[in-house]
């Protein structure tokens, strides 16, 4: 497995809007491409709420050790209203721990070395598994490009 560089900073709440599913970890490389297949093609109608920079979060809100909602979505103003068939989520502000991940092929490496190795070597921070995670993905952004995920953390 690689070695991934991990910061830590303080990242503010953000308002996201966007489309659901409920996966488990064994069905995750089927459902959430599907998710965004759909997702994709109706990102435009959040256009005019956009808010922050161009791009799209994929959020993981672990449910248990198997199960977990995902989320396709954009960071969107405080007033914009939800689309049909769409809802909105907070991130909450706080710490988070940032990778750089080299491109989609790289995205379950880089989560389980933020989660296990890193989590386990450094002695400041621990990863709040209860906590949503997500991934950025920067506007016009293709598999084979790099992207980061974010976890949120606690101070040990």
């Amino acid at each position: 497995m690689s070695k991934y560089d991990v910061t830590v900073a303080e990242y503010p709440a953000k308002r996201l809007i966007g489309m659901k599913i409920k996966s488990a970890m064994a069905a995750a490389s089927a459902d959430c491409p599907a998710l965004w297949d759909a997702f994709g093609p109706r990102m435009g109608e959040l256009a005019a709420s956009v808010s922050g920079p161009a791009g799209s979060f994929g959020v993981s809100v672990m449910l248990n050790a198997e199960d977990f909602d995902y989320w396709a979505a954009m960071e969107v103003t405080a007033s914009a209203p939800a689309p049909q068939g769409m809802a909105a989520m907070e991130l909450r502000a706080g710490l988070y721990a940032k990778v750089a991940v080299p491109n989609l092929e790289k995205l379950g490496e880089a989560f389980t070395y933020l989660y296990g190795a890193w989590g386990q070597e450094q002695a400041d921070y621990v990863c709040d598994e209860t906590a949503p995670c997500y991934e950025w993905y920067p506007a016009n952004w293709q598999p084979s490009e790099a992207f980061e995920i974010f976890a949120a953390v606690k101070k040990r």
